[in-house]
């Protein structure tokens, strides 16, 4: 029989047992941090209002929509401090293959507006990843170009965001690709996500001017 003196004890080691696998189970995403939400065809009602109020901040700031390509790359939620609204997305001119990334906060005001509450551009870093990171990355942009029966030929890491502020694990990746078939050879940019589950995903493909 248990004893009463001892219960403190397993309490303890209980509560310690739960804390650990907690730990190694849930995300900081999912502990009141950010979510990804998936960018879905056609778009959700709330994606679609964080883009228009991207445009229109994009034309206060002396942008012509019709000469460049706005990039959406990852949309996330969190709800923790109100309803808040996180847009990652390229920003590239209809005649450069190199997009800017920005990382643009927003906060829902009324029920068909979105305010910006900021923005910035993440710091790219110096390329770090390992060997079979690397082969993993190269691996998606494989199976991205698999149905069109082209082969790469070379690739270059361009441009490597990682450790951006408060997502956990989210790395974005700019990507030339030297591709070939029977037919020609073509030079692609490709936007790459890295995300927490350890996977890469082809984003965006953009022709290499």
């Amino acid at each position: 029989m248990l004893k009463f003196k001892s219960i403190p004890k397993y309490i303890l080691l209980i509560t310690l047992l739960y804390e650990n696998i907690l730990s190694q189970r849930i995300s900081p995403d999912l502990l009141g941090g950010w979510g990804e939400k998936p960018i879905s065809d056609p778009p959700s009602k709330e994606f679609g209002l964080c883009i228009n109020s991207t445009e229109k901040y994009l034309i206060s700031e002396g942008y012509d929509l019709a000469e460049i390509d706005l990039l959406p790359i990852g949309f996330f939620t969190q709800s923790n401090l109100g309803i808040n609204y996180r847009l990652l997305c390229g920003i590239k001119k209809k005649s450069d293959g190199t997009p800017t990334i920005y990382d643009i906060h927003f906060r829902k005001s009324g029920e068909d507006y979105m305010k910006i509450i900021s923005n910035e551009n993440p710091e790219h870093a110096s390329i770090n990843l390992s060997e079979r990171d690397e082969k993993n990355l190269k691996n998606s942009i494989i199976k991205y170009y698999f149905e069109k029966l082209y082969n790469i030929v070379g690739m270059e890491i361009q441009y490597e965001y990682h450790n951006i502020n408060g997502l956990y694990k989210y790395g974005i990746y700019d990507v030339k690709v030297e591709l070939k078939n029977d037919k020609e050879t073509v030079n692609k940019r490709v936007i790459i996500v890295y995300r927490n589950d350890k996977t890469f995903t082809v984003e965006q493909e953009l022709i290499e001017i």
